[in-house]
């Protein structure tokens, strides 16, 4: 199946900046099998980087973005299988995450794993990190510069 790329995270009427959304893995993440459950949580000040984390003190977490304008042209093809476990229909009922990686040394550039990406049903919550299909067409360390930031 291929996925197109939803739009960020909306929050309608929120009067809050914070949210945040219990996340079901039920085959974990690679390398992270035994974690099950994680919270997305974000604020709205800080989209489009989000929090993918486990909800007991100082447990796993990861930085996440939903790929929509970030990264130009980037269509995920996931396998039948994959898109039976997560009960999807079509891109709309998807999520697409990317890990981020933030190297200590250079600040001003990130990597995001477009291989690797953590898909989830929007409606049901349940995710599952898959390798996409179409991974020769990506990084698993795709640079995002942004040293031009504005400041």
């Amino acid at each position: 199946m291929k996925l197109n790329i939803g739009e960020e995270l909306k929050t309608g009427g929120v009067e809050s900046s914070q949210k945040s959304h219990q996340i079901s893995l039920p085959q974990g993440l690679f390398g992270f099998s035994e974690i099950k459950t994680m919270e997305l949580f974000y604020d709205h000040e800080e989209l489009p980087f989000m929090w993918l984390r486990e909800q007991e003190k100082n447990g796993l977490a990861f930085i996440v973005v939903e790929p929509g304008g970030i990264v130009p042209d980037y269509n995920v093809e996931i396998s039948d299988a994959d898109v039976e476990i997560l009960g999807i229909s079509g891109s709309e009922d998807t999520m697409i995450l990317n890990i981020v990686t933030l190297p200590s040394e250079q600040s001003s550039k990130i990597s995001l794993n477009l291989v690797g990406p953590v898909i989830v049903n929007r409606n049901s919550l349940v995710a599952k990190q898959c390798i996409i299909n179409n991974h020769e067409k990506y990084s698993a360390r795709f640079l995002l510069d942004l040293s031009d930031g504005g400041s």
